[in-house]
């Protein structure tokens, strides 16, 4: 993302921030059409997206395989960059395995503005950058799942889904590049 905004910024004082390159946009539609072809049927994929690929239609790449649902806007309270506007906020795009139907989705009280600040004492941003909010997971692996369901989170990054769902009594299985192995 900050590669592709050209801020100015992302050269040595970034190098801390991210390990990795970013995944090619076809790589990505790769994961994101097997996750589509292992799904139970009306199964969820729950996406991150930054503005930038919201803007640019990511996600009808895949439109084929599997279709957005909802979207969830989430305010994480801490102002961010951009060229013209001033990021606070990552988006979730809910995407669902055909037939799409509402009747698997249990929790009908999810706001689709998620106001929630990530406690950096817990997940400081030298440890990972882009953890996500912990009661937004919560609400969304309860409004799909139940104690004993699998969970999966094939770019885990800080693991926070796999703290969520264990504690919530689900499997988990999740995976991320930058770690040997689950922290």
């Amino acid at each position: 993302m900050l590669d592709k905004l050209r801020f100015g910024n992302e050269g040595a004082r970034q190098k801390g921030r991210y390990k990795l390159p970013p995944m090619s946009s076809e790589y990505i539609d790769a994961c994101e059409r097997e996750v589509a072809r292992i799904l139970q049927r009306s199964g969820y994929l729950a996406l991150w997206s930054d503005t930038f690929n919201l803007c640019q239609g990511h996600h009808l790449r895949i439109a084929d395989a599997i279709q957005v649902v909802d979207l969830i806007a989430w305010d994480n309270l801490r102002p961010g960059m951009g060229k013209r506007s001033r990021r606070r906020s990552d988006y979730l795009v809910v995407l669902q395995k055909p037939p799409i139907s509402a009747k698997t989705w249990r929790d009908r009280r999810i706001p689709n503005r998620w106001p929630e600040k990530i406690d950096l004492k817990v997940y400081p941003r030298k440890m990972y950058p882009h953890t996500k909010p912990f009661d937004l997971i919560a609400r969304l692996i309860g409004a799909v799942t139940k104690p004993g369901d699998l969970v999966v989170d094939p770019a885990a990054g800080s693991f926070v889904v796999m703290h969520v769902a264990t504690e919530m009594q689900r499997w988990f299985v999740g995976c991320d590049i930058a770690y040997g192995g689950a922290p």
